[in-house]
């Protein structure tokens, strides 16, 4: 990979690949290279190529779930709150020129062997499956083009929105041709292989099936059917498993702090971090800058160590204390968050016992809003790197596509215990936790996924115990909002934000064996009516709102409404 950085350093000038948005893919003008000395050799492919990669993600999405029901940040969230505006969009469409760019010229040399040639064509068409695919999940109708547009083409320019339909047919063909051609072995690390391409064809295809099964979409079948066999190809290649000692106390924690990941076999994709080329300060957020932390809605969902939820489980112990809520818990809780109270880290050479309540937390240092601390990515000995921490960071892993499996088949009808047992019990064999037997599954008492919590839908309690694995497995990997968005689940945001009790705090100590905190703390926290950290009583009084006929889909910015009066407006943002 540290070829790739210096080869596009020098080919294309000025490019620093740090960031992880097509903000940056902005930054250098990629069709602006003289097409008559470019395209002639594999370097000037692959060096093009490599510049659209930031699209698949740097792994740096911590606080990705902020917007959803799985954290609560101290400021709330204008969109996890209903809140954002009209004018919240991005309506730039350079980097899919830049693709398109590529496409119409990367054959242009007829002595380079056309497989190496179809090789960057492959990983540019899934650059693009990517970008559309986000667009369109982000404003529904979009325009498109698979060409590159001139002044001249007014048309396309000033035309309307495609149809969501026909757009994702293009992103469809253009994942499966993309599988097609990229190579089953990297060529060098961090390359993208034909398993990495099945993945994120996989994550693409779901969200999409489900979104229209949920939202009364037509042809969800198809795009269910690819997510499948997307994956089954991936697992069927023999090349990937889950990352396992044989330690379920620690493997999951371990599969984020590692300082590479080359060989690892869950890590289908990732953002390679080398010393002194690239690194970044993502280790330094958890314990030191930011405050935040986990809702009790998330910390409820995981199960007991016998399988079941704590609605039906003989083994939950209540939140009454704040250790005993731990134990006889799937053990990734305690690798996600923090379990008790203890000297977690040194800052400014002091001590720090957690979990800080933020608002009473002294300094700059860590603190958590909900009581609930996480750990989740937290390597000690990188805290102190600033904006130098090596440990690579995963953007597509195998568990993911067990996951993708399971649930895609299961929305097919098709998900027998042989599928559960090849997907989802993969991953609770690893986390420790028993296996998932579908003829003995009974419906959570607590479930938000039924009509008389409610849902819109009385979904199979499989298909909810699949996304409540989903949950757990995935938490802060910025999946939990856009699954909400695809199930048409987007009311569960309206659910009161809430932490842990504060009774099962205010005794904690200092590892001086002072009390953390003192009798004035009591009335200077926030608190629902049963005791409950309650982080946005003040600023969120009346409550989260989502407006089922407006928030799944972001405005179309007005000012571009104004410049072409060809576009519609989303419905509920006029």
């Amino acid at each position: 990979m540290r070829k790739i950085y210096k080869y596009v350093l020098l080919v294309i000038g000025g490019l620093t690949i740090t960031a992880c948005d097509d903000d940056y893919l902005e930054r250098y003008p990629l069709d602006d290279i003289t097409n008559e000395t470019f395209w002639n050799s594999e370097n000037d492919l692959r060096a093009y190529a490599s510049g659209l990669y930031g699209i698949f993600g740097s792994g740096q999405h911590i606080w990705g779930d902020n917007n959803s029901d799985n954290n609560a940040p101290e400021s709330f969230n204008t969109v996890a709150a209903g809140l954002h505006t009209a004018d919240n969009g991005t309506w730039s469409w350079s980097f899919l020129r830049s693709c398109n760019f590529f496409l119409e010229n990367y054959d242009k040399n007829p002595n380079l062997d056309q497989s190496v040639k179809d090789k960057y064509k492959g990983e540019v068409l899934l650059a693009r499956a990517m970008f559309t695919a986000a667009r369109v999940k982000r404003y529904g109708d979009i325009p498109f083009t698979t060409k590159v547009l001139t002044t001249g083409d007014v048309d396309e320019l000033y035309g309307p929105r495609m149809p969501r339909n026909e757009v994702m047919a293009q992103v469809l063909a253009d994942l499966k041709e993309a599988v097609a051609l990229i190579p089953t072995k990297e060529s060098e690390a961090g390359r993208l292989t034909k398993g990495a391409a099945q993945g994120f064809m996989a994550r693409i295809c779901l969200h999409e099936g489900t979104f229209r099964k949920y939202h009364g979409l037509e042809n969800a079948e198809e795009f269910l059917q690819a997510a499948a066999d997307a994956a089954k190809g991936a697992m069927d290649s023999g090349q990937y498993a889950l990352y396992s000692t044989g330690d379920p106390s620690v493997d999951y924690a371990n599969m984020f702090t590692q300082l590479s990941l080359v060989g690892n076999p869950e890590a289908v994709f990732y953002a390679q971090y080398i010393p002194d080329v690239r690194g970044h300060n993502f280790i330094r957020y958890i314990p030191e800058s930011t405050k935040n932390g986990m809702t009790k809605d998330m910390v409820e969902d995981y199960l007991c160590t016998d399988g079941k939820p704590i609605g039906l489980s003989t083994l939950y112990q209540g939140d009454d204390d704040f250790e005993a809520l731990f134990e006889d818990r799937d053990p990734r809780m305690s690798q996600t968050l923090l379990p008790k109270s203890e000297n977690y880290f040194v800052e400014n050479d002091g001590d720090e016992t957690e979990p800080r309540i933020a608002g009473l937390a002294l300094g700059n240092g860590s603190a958590t809003t909900t009581g609930y601390h996480m750990i989740k990515y937290y390597a000690p000995d990188e805290v102190a790197k600033y904006d130098k921490a090596e440990t690579d960071l995963p953007i597509l892993r195998y568990a993911e596509i067990l996951l993708v499996y399971a649930e895609a088949m299961a929305e097919l009808g098709l998900a027998d215990q042989s599928v559960i047992d090849e997907s989802i019990n993969l991953i609770r064999a690893r986390a420790g936790m028993p296996g998932m037997l579908i003829a003995d599954l009974e419906r959570d008492p607590d479930s938000d996924m039924v009509p008389s919590a409610g849902y819109g839908v009385d979904v199979p309690v499989l298909i909810e115990e699949i996304r409540r694995e989903r949950r757990i497995e995935l938490a802060a990997e910025n999946f939990r909002y856009d699954d909400l968005m695809r199930w048409k689940a987007g009311n569960f945001l309206e659910k009161r934000v809430l932490g842990a009790k504060w009774d099962a705090l205010k005794d904690f100590k200092e590892p001086s064996g002072e009390p953390l905190y003192d009798a004035s703390d009591d009335a200077a926290v926030l608190l629902n009516e049963d005791g409950y950290i309650y982080p946005y009583k003040n600023t969120l009084p009346g409550g989260r709102v989502f407006n089922e006929n407006k928030h799944y889909y972001f405005s179309i910015p007005r000012e571009e409404i104004i410049l072409n009066p060809a576009l519609t407006q989303n419905p509920g943002w006029e």
